[in-house]
């Protein structure tokens, strides 16, 4: 069977609305599979609030939501834009960026597009989604690649779901920028590594993330991150679904973060030399709700991008292994 090709396409200066709006057909695909994953209701619930909130909120990029909600047949853009509900594996060393995502979402990895984009401060490609605005990976040549993860649902009672709500309370009053608008305006903006590594860590977020980021000098780092706080790890280094540091308890995301974490770490040393085809990722890496995998290489410019798809009980290519080196254009 022959499997789908991921698209490059070339969004310019336009705003992510603008890919929506260019494909509807995949935003409905994942706003269908967004309805079999929660009930109708819980969805429109969910998108409500996160409306509500949106229009008090710091993001640049609220109208752009707005229009993705408003393509016929889709429903539960805002929810589904905030909901951030992804699992991931993510390690960086020597100027390459490698990430794996896990969603439960089937159809998902056969959705992918790579989005090129021309800012201000250069050229920037982002591996996405048609209807999400937000950036969960991202590489801009000669600068910097990034990725996010999940971060862990803090450790207040000790049980997950009563720590699930109150984690949702205390992000009720927040105004500042959600995390996967910070990394998008990061790529707009900042010109260097440093640039980037610094709003990235210091800028107020919405809500806890776990952020990768490789440049192409070779510096890397992982920042755990909390509204107002920041827990740098030095790279090279790996980030999972749990908390890095000592001092700070959350229950990890998804399947068998620690072996992923591991597992990732064992591939540190020889990170450079993976190949592209993907034939190295192993179980728990690769799981069920394996949906993407990247390669990102700042220095030679090589960036490598499949959709996966669960097949049983785990993950197998839901495309064509895409390929392109950003420095030749």
């Amino acid at each position: 069977m022959t499997l789908p090709v991921i698209p490059l396409v070339d969004l310019g200066t336009a705003g992510l609305d603008r890919l929506a709006l260019d494909m509807p057909g995949k935003v409905r695909l994942l706003s269908t599979a967004g309805r079999s994953l929660l009930s109708g209701p819980v969805l429109a619930f969910m998108d409500r609030r996160s409306k509500t909130w949106l229009a008090r909120n710091e993001t640049p990029y609220r109208a752009e939501i707005d229009a993705v909600a408003a393509i016929p047949g889709v429903a539960g853009a805002h929810g589904l834009n905030l909901s951030t509900e992804w699992a991931c594996t993510s390690a960086t060393a020597d100027g390459r960026l490698v990430r794996m995502l896990d969603w439960p979402i089937r159809g998902l990895g056969g959705a992918i597009v790579v989005a090129r984009h021309q800012s201000a401060v250069g050229p920037w490609y982002n591996v996405t989604w048609p209807g999400f605005v937000g950036v969960l990976t991202g590489m801009a040549p000669g600068r910097f690649a990034i990725a996010y993860n999940q971060a862990p649902i803090r450790w207040t009672t000790g049980l997950w779901p009563i720590d699930w709500v109150l984690d949702r309370i205390r992000l009720g009053p927040r105004q500042a920028i959600p995390a996967t608008h910070l990394i998008r305006r990061v790529f707009e903006t900042c010109r260097t590594y440093g640039e980037a590594f610094r709003l990235l860590k210091e800028t107020p977020i919405a809500y806890t993330g776990l952020i990768t980021i490789a440049g192409a000098g070779g510096e890397a780092a992982v920042i755990e991150r909390a509204e107002d706080r920041a827990f740098v790890h030095e790279g090279p280094g790996v980030a999972p679904n749990h908390w890095l540091n000592p001092d700070w308890r959350g229950h990890p995301r998804r399947i068998d973060s620690a072996g992923r974490l591991a597992q990732c770490r064992l591939l540190l040393p020889g990170l450079r030399h993976l190949e592209h085809d993907f034939a190295w990722l192993q179980y728990p890496m690769l799981n069920k709700y394996g949906r993407l995998a990247v390669i990102a290489d700042l220095k030679t410019g090589d960036l490598a991008v499949m959709g996966l798809e669960q097949d049983g009980d785990h993950a197998v290519p839901g495309t064509e292994c895409f390929r392109i080196n950003v420095l030749a254009g």
